[in-house]
């Protein structure tokens, strides 16, 4: 096995700059998830690191090699793309052992040794029993399975999965899911996975790299970056569903430090306040969870007025998007609530465990 790193990568598209000194280091039998919007970055990144695409500068390295000038081939990297790039002509056997086959390995692997690594690969993978068959007779969660092994079988020291089950319907994600996670527990390959969809991320990997625009928002465990975001877009990009971000001006009322939202003034917690006196300007942004946010049952004290935007039911949960300013806010019912959209309500906001961040920078403030 081997850990990735990138450093100072550049990669420009013509006059569009993408990477701009962009570093990052994944260690040997991670399962780290490339997290971000399309056009972030995160396919080329892999493209770069597989060696099908070029840094304009910057180096790769896989384990302690430098490996920028080696060909695909021999930088030992399995591949799995997002549309399986499967062969229909061949059968799922045929499709595992073409790696194995191709002009590069041949001389490496006798056909005995070929038998072998497919049966071995295609039990582990549970598609054993389908070796005989042609790939078009296949569902797509048995595609995804052929495309994996057809990746892991010449044992490569780093496995890079490009949105892997982004065509699969809902309940096969959730199941690839468990299967991809409980397949990197057995192998231990050093896997880097793209993704845009951020449950996907959370679910499956041990490091979450979110990135934006070319640069990396920010680095660590799930749990961290869930609890703490360090800007305001990964607040907002990170959760299920993630926070909402309210803008807001810090003021003083009655010699405590309070949150203006819209025409409601609310009291900071002290741990707030604590960072409210870092703020570099009294424009900050609230990130709240939707359970900080309730619809108040009667004329409450300090209640806030939004209009109701859209509402629909989540599983067992009704989910209701509110505006409050110019801003859209988050509600979880536990019940059914009977509003339609344009309806003015009444919200009681708690801002206990609600972050705070600079409405300029986007960075979360910090105790000085």
């Amino acid at each position: 096995m081997a850990g990735i790193a990138v450093r100072d990568l550049h990669k420009s598209f013509g006059p569009l700059p993408l990477f701009q000194g962009f570093s990052l280091d994944c260690p040997d039998r991670a399962y780290l998830c490339l997290l971000g919007p399309s056009g972030c970055g995160k396919t080329t990144l892999m493209r770069i690191i597989s060696g099908l695409a070029e840094p304009d500068m910057g180096d790769v390295i896989i384990g302690s090699v430098r490996v920028n000038d080696l060909p695909p081939v021999e930088r030992n990297v399995g591949l799995a793309f997002q549309n399986y790039a499967l062969y229909p002509h061949m059968s799922v056997a045929e499709n595992l052992a073409f790696p194995l086959r191709a002009p590069s390995r041949r001389r490496r692997y006798g056909g005995a040794e070929i038998e072998d690594r497919v049966k071995q690969i295609s039990a582990l993978l549970r598609i054993d029993q389908l070796l005989h068959r042609g790939v078009n007779q296949l569902s797509g969660g048995q595609q995804q399975r052929v495309a994996l092994g057809r990746a892991l079988i010449h044992d490569p020291s780093v496995l890079l999965l490009d949105e892997p089950i982004t065509h699969l319907d809902a309940r096969l994600r959730y199941e690839m899911r468990a299967e991809i996670k409980l397949l990197h527990h057995r192998i231990g390959t050093t896997t880097i996975h793209v993704t845009h969809d951020q449950q996907e991320a959370l679910a499956v990997s041990d490091l979450i790299a979110v990135m934006r625009d070319g640069g990396l928002e920010q680095f660590g465990s799930p749990l961290e970056l869930y609890n703490h975001p360090a800007t305001a877009f990964v607040a907002g990009f990170i959760g299920d569903p993630p926070m909402s971000l309210v803008h807001a001006r810090l003021v003083e009322r009655s010699g405590r430090t309070a949150a203006l939202l819209a025409a409601t003034s609310l009291p900071l917690p002290d741990d707030l306040s604590a960072l409210a006196r870092a703020a570099p300007s009294p424009d900050v942004i609230l990130g709240l969870r939707p359970h900080h946010v309730a619809l108040a049952e009667g004329p409450e004290e300090g209640a806030a007025l939004a209009t109701v935007y859209s509402h629909g039911m989540v599983g067992r949960e009704q989910q209701i998007m509110l505006m409050l300013g110019d801003d859209l806010l988050r509600y979880r019912a536990v019940r059914s609530t009977p509003v339609k959209a344009g309806d003015t309500v009444r919200l009681v906001i708690s801002l206990a465990g609600a972050k705070l961040f600079d409405a300029a920078s986007g960075r979360a403030l910090a105790r000085r």
